[in-house]
C-alpha cells in the first residue's frame, strides 16, 4: 500500500521562479514540468534557515541549497534539470526540495507528486 500527496505549484513556479516544499517523510518525488520556456533546476537541503529559541525553520526560510539528481522518467538519464516537458523522479533527498526557473521561465504546469511505500 503506498500514500500520495499531488500537489499543483504552477503559480508558485510562475510567480516566483522558484517553489520550494517540505517533502520530509515521503519515500519518492516525481515532478512533472509541461512546456516549460526555460531550463528549471532542482535542488535539495537540510537547512530550515532555523535560529535557535526563535524558529524551527520551514521551507520558506530554507536555505544552502545543491543540486539533486533525479532519474527522467521517459529514458531513465540522471539530471540535475529541465529543458522540456517531462517527469523526472526523486528519491533519498533532503527534507526540503526546490524547484528553480531561469530567468522568468515559465511553465504551463507544474506537479509534484509526493508519495510513501507503507
Amino acid at each position: 500500500m503506498a500514500l500520495q500527496q499531488i500537489l499543483d505549484v504552477t503559480t508558485d513556479v510562475n510567480n516566483n521562479d522558484l517553489c520550494t516544499i517540505d517533502i520530509g517523510g515521503w519515500d519518492f518525488a516525481v515532478v512533472q514540468l509541461v512546456s516549460p520556456t526555460g531550463t528549471f533546476s532542482f535542488l535539495t537541503s537540510n537547512d530550515g534557515g532555523d535560529i535557535t529559541g526563535v524558529s524551527d525553520g520551514n521551507a520558506l526560510s530554507a536555505t544552502n541549497f545543491i543540486a539533486v539528481t533525479g532519474t527522467k522518467l521517459s529514458d531513465a538519464s540522471a539530471v540535475t534539470t529541465l529543458a522540456a516537458s517531462g517527469l523526472v523522479k526523486f528519491t533519498g533527498i533532503g527534507q526540503y526540495f526546490r524547484i528553480s526557473g531561469a530567468g522568468g521561465a515559465q511553465v504551463t504546469k507544474a506537479i509534484v507528486r509526493l508519495y510513501k511505500i507503507c
